[in-house]
């Protein structure tokens, strides 16, 4: 089978670096663009480069010439309000407008559940994007300007927007790293907005979605989602459960600005992409605490 070249961008995330293992099953030659000093190994090349150094992207791409794009960098996270999301805006954009320009055919990007705003009925689709913030409000101006951009130059274009991701974290404002360190160091964890719902989706399957989406020929919008609901409560209450820790979580009810209730429909995902979710919480969840226990931390 002749190798696809796809350049993968935000390889060393969260989830960017979980799509690695299925790229490669799905036949995939992978250019991954880093800021790190990562070693190639025999399943990814990287490339160390500037995503905002818009002449050196184009020189990367106008070499390499990869038939596939799949788009994950973004600082997200506790930045909601940031200015770094109008760079990355304007750098997405350039990324797209390179590849395209050197003869790229099938570009995958990831968006957010939220460019939906304020709804608790279930998320599809075919909903207006209301988004919320400055982070949603520029995915969301890059899904519009990136679909038309590329249906004005005949390329394929998919957005797959992520629901409430968890996984293998680093950084201590998601909520999954803070809970676990704090348990770890039996330290007390009060939760103040417990009956939030959420459609949590691990990972690894978030990974396996894009992939599939990517070697798909579906275009637009699909929810990367499971469908499911469990409130922040359940979610926490799982992890402490796990880790024998039950007696260190306090809830602690407050009225919280978030959305009440964030699930996503997930038949375009299960029916047209031909994805569903394989981790239960509980299997993903064990997943992610032994990488603390192995002090992996990834």
């Amino acid at each position: 089978m002749k190798e696809k070249q796809v350049f993968l961008t935000g390889g060393t995330g969260l989830i960017g670096k979980e799509t690695i293992p299925f790229l490669k099953e799905n036949g995939f030659d992978i250019y991954a663009l880093t800021l790190g000093d990562e070693s190639d190994t025999k399943d990814i090349k990287y490339i160390k480069a500037n995503l905002f150094d818009k002449t050196e992207i184009d020189n990367i791409l106008h070499q390499i010439k990869p038939e596939y794009l799949l788009h994950f960098a973004w600082l997200s996270t506790g930045l909601f309000n940031d200015n770094s999301n109008f760079d990355f805006l304007t750098a997405s954009i350039d990324l797209l407008k390179s590849f395209v320009k050197n003869g790229g055919k099938r570009a995958v990007m990831a968006g957010t559940y939220a460019e939906y705003g304020y709804h608790n009925e279930t998320l599809t689709e075919t909903m207006p994007a209301e988004p919320i913030n400055i982070y949603s409000k520029c995915k969301d101006f890059v899904h519009q300007i990136s679909e038309l951009y590329c249906q004005n130059n005949n390329v394929s274009f998919g957005w797959g927007r992520i629901f409430s991701a968890f996984g293998k974290e680093k950084d201590p404002r998601r909520l999954t790293s803070d809970v676990i360190n704090h348990l770890l160091a039996d330290e007390e964890v009060v939760i103040r907005s417990g009956s939030l719902i959420r459609d949590y989706i691990y990972a690894k399957d978030i990974a396996a979605a894009f992939v599939k989406f990517l070697d798909s020929s579906v275009e637009g919008t699909v929810n990367i989602c499971t469908g499911k609901e469990m409130s922040i409560h359940d979610y926490v209450m799982t992890i402490a459960q796990l880790m024998g820790k039950e007696n260190l979580v306090r809830f602690n009810e407050q009225a919280s600005p978030q959305q009440q209730r964030v699930v996503g429909c997930s038949k375009r995902l299960n029916h047209e992409v031909g994805y569903t979710p394989k981790y239960s919480i509980k299997e993903a969840l064990n997943e992610v605490l032994e990488s603390y226990r192995g002090n992996t931390h990834e």
